[in-house]
């Protein structure tokens, strides 16, 4: 393995080492989980994390937005807890309500946290779930090594969709930044993508 390979490795591992304390510190999981059912989605619960970012869906019968600014308020006045930030989507084809909380650690690094309050009764209740089972089941570390590798390659202003890069990778047969680009002209992205990894 190259050098820079193991940088790509090492910096993901470090990450999610450092998310891990992040969830700790905040006491994410036992807040939320006196809401609803909380569930870990996104690259950090696969072991493909390459910025700073965690996102949660908390699962609850009827999505109350007092009960989620009750939870809200015990982060803000956790100290690091820079901001918050709330968007309401009730009565849209993508019900919930969403808060994203933005920590700066003891490291002063910067994480932005995202939090959707869905009712099990959301039309894509459990895919994200679903998702993050599958891609843990298909990854392998040399897959892993070539979506880190990708990721890398595009800064924060041209940036791609993770679930893009997963698909080219385990379905298209992607193996460069430049093979994605190309890749994702003759296959552009949909605003929702359903696609899952074949396992």
């Amino acid at each position: 393995m190259q050098e820079k390979d193991k940088e790509y490795l090492e910096k993901a591992a470090k990450l999610q080492k450092a998310a891990e304390a992040v969830m700790a510190e905040l006491e994410i999981r036992e807040r939320w989980g006196k809401v609803g059912k909380i569930i870990l989605v996104g690259s950090a619960r696969f072991g493909l994390m390459a910025s700073t970012n965690l996102d949660f869906e908390i699962y609850v019968e009827e999505p109350n937005i007092n009960v989620g600014f009750e939870t809200i308020k015990e982060f803000a006045n956790i100290p690091g807890v820079k901001q918050t930030q709330y968007l309401n989507f009730l009565g849209t084809d993508d019900p919930g309500l969403y808060w994203r909380i933005d920590y700066e650690d003891a490291n002063g690094t910067l994480w932005d946290i995202d939090n959707w309050l869905v009712p099990f009764s959301h039309p894509h209740a459990g895919m994200a779930d679903g998702f993050a089972q599958a891609m843990q089941k298909a990854l392998t570390e040399e897959k892993k090594l070539t979506i880190l590798q990708i990721k890398a390659c595009f800064s924060p202003t041209k940036k791609y969709r993770g679930i893009d890069i997963y698909k080219a990778v385990l379905q298209g047969g992607v193996q460069s930044a430049e093979e994605f680009e190309q890749w994702i002209k003759e296959n552009p992205p949909v605003p929702m993508e359903t696609w899952s990894p074949s396992v």
